[in-house]
């Protein structure tokens, strides 16, 4: 079989390099059907002007926690202009007053340096009114304090809340107070199979990549490190690296030793 001729410098394997960022979200994620219909079952009472359940979410890093919460919220509230929605990573805004300010930001204030939490608070309040809100807080055990939380369980009564956590035993270690307001529905996301994993990782390079672009050893050495760490963020880091070396190298083909040299790179 005749060699590939080397890929031109204007020549790309990726069809959509973007599709591996860590921000993208696909519009189907395989293998979470029940998670996302429960969380969608959270929501939609509030788009019809009834009362809902907090949510829980809990489980692994990197196994689609967050993105499926993301779809969820896409789809569902792109079928009404009853609801907002304010999206919070407690680890970047780790501080009532950040989490507050990022909630009045996303709710369309121009929030600004100097702003109060009551201040902060009387805005969110004002949204409330007009419409429901769904408000999310991921990776919440990462939040300095508990006050944003209280806060939003006493005066906003039109809304839901979803915590998004790796450990359950987050919710345990809530002062009473917060959590005899929560009182949440618990939804856990369980590991990836190996098999889910490969499948996951399959339909990521039919968005990511050109066609016949990666060596069935490459393929395998992909997915059985994500397995490993059980994190297909990881693995997905993993399919993007292994491809810009690819082209690093001017190969049309991601093959073994472009996956062992990113593997390399990320995971010294």
């Amino acid at each position: 079989m005749p060699s590939l001729a080397p890929l031109g410098a204007e020549e790309s394997i990726f069809s959509n390099i973007d599709s591996l960022n860590a921000e993208f979200v696909p519009k189907f994620l395989p293998y979470r059907e029940q998670e996302q219909k429960i969380i969608a079952q959270t929501i939609k009472p509030l788009c019809e002007g009834k009362c809902c359940r907090n949510l829980l979410i809990f489980g692994k890093a990197g196994i689609g926690k967050t993105h499926a919460v993301k779809r969820v919220l896409e789809d569902v509230l792109s079928e009404t202009d009853n609801v907002r929605q304010a999206f919070v990573n407690c680890w970047v805004d780790s501080s009532t007053l950040g989490i507050l300010g990022k909630i009045a930001f996303d709710l369309g204030f121009n929030v600004h340096n100097g702003m109060t939490q009551t201040e902060l608070l009387q805005r969110i309040k004002a949204r409330a009114e007009e419409k429901s809100i769904v408000f999310v807080f991921d990776e919440i055990d990462k939040a300095e304090d508990q006050g944003f939380l209280y806060s939003v369980l006493e005066e906003v009564t039109e809304r839901a809340i979803i915590a998004i956590t790796n450990s359950k035993e987050w919710l345990a270690l809530l002062d009473e107070r917060i959590r005899s307001r929560f009182l949440p529905q618990e939804l856990e996301f369980r590991p990836y199979s190996k098999a889910e994993i490969s499948g996951i990782m399959r339909e990521r390079r039919k968005f990511a990549f050109y066609q016949e672009t990666w060596s069935p050893e490459a393929i395998s050495l992909v997915d059985e490190k994500t397995f490993e760490l059980s994190d297909v963020r990881a693995g997905i880091q993993l399919m993007r690296e292994a491809g810009l070396v690819a082209e690093e190298k001017a190969s049309r083909i991601v093959q073994l030793e472009h996956v062992a040299k990113a593997l390399e790179k990320l995971f010294p």
